[in-house]
């Protein structure tokens, strides 16, 4: 974050001030010798973002999947924001995406579903309907840089207990998701008992990376659309929207929520 200087008009007067704004960064990422691809971000937790972003696009399945890993930044190019260029070595080539398996996002960009590689979780309680109303609330203690400046997406992994594991801050929510990913994968933690809790609404590229990072629920305190729901009953995941006010919409996975307060 930065401080700038503003002039605020209320009621019928200007005040100078400063105040914070959240920054703009771009990735340059390569893999191989591929064509690069550009993410634009939140210049900070690079690494995790990386490496969240190859799992959770189905480019890994671990942290040992990436053979080189080389970051450095562009000081040529810096304006308007932070440029950092990343190089990666993948053990095998990524599968070019299924052209039957193609779906749309609500940000103008298509994911690919791969045909193979994806299966039907298998649900298994891991907290009580109580214990996820108390997300919002453990989450809002970490979200100071959304309140000065009103600009960020988050991300946040807890486990069964209730304990954060990870948290990530984004312009770009579909980039706080990697990150926070990341960071878990990096920490050698199970994504498979994970609890992913987002600011933002849940859309079918949000889904498709809780999918193959492994992570068995979704929950935020916005809506989930209809892809992503579709893509939780295909595969059993659990999908929670609307958390928030003490009630939420469960859309599906059941299964994954325990009948009493006890776990």
């Amino acid at each position: 974050m930065r401080r700038v200087r503003i002039l605020r008009f209320e009621g019928e007067s200007w005040e100078g001030r400063e105040d914070w704004v959240a920054e703009e960064g771009l990735i340059e990422l390569e893999i191989a010798s591929g064509s690069p691809l550009y993410l634009s971000c939140t210049p900070e937790g690079v690494r995790e973002l990386v490496y969240g972003h190859l799992l959770a696009e189905g480019l890994i399945r671990g942290v040992g999947d990436v053979l080189a890993y080389r970051e450095e930044l562009d000081l040529e190019r810096g304006s308007p924001g932070e440029v950092v260029r990343v190089a990666v070595t993948l053990r095998g080539a990524p599968e070019p995406p299924d052209p039957q398996g193609i779906i749309w996002t609500p940000c103008g960009r298509a994911a690919s579903l791969p045909s193979a590689g994806l299966s039907p979780l298998e649900p298994r309680p891991l907290l009580s309907p109580q214990a996820l109303l108390e997300l919002p609330r453990l989450a809002a203690r970490h979200s100071e840089d959304f309140r000065l400046t009103g600009a960020y997406h988050y991300a946040f992994l807890f486990d069964p207990s209730l304990n954060l594991r990870a948290v990530a801050k984004d312009i770009g929510r579909h980039n706080a998701v990697d990150k926070a990913i990341g960071a878990e994968l990096l920490a050698g933690g199970d994504l498979g008992e994970r609890i992913l809790f987002v600011t933002g609404r849940i859309s079918a590229d949000i889904a498709l990376k809780a999918l193959r990072a492994g992570v068995p629920l979704i929950a935020s305190r916005g809506a989930a659309l209809l892809g992503a729901i579709t893509l939780a009953h295909r595969y059993n995941l659990g999908l929670v929207g609307f958390l928030r006010g003490g009630r939420f919409n469960l859309y599906c996975g059941e299964g994954w929520l325990t009948r009493k307060e006890e776990r």
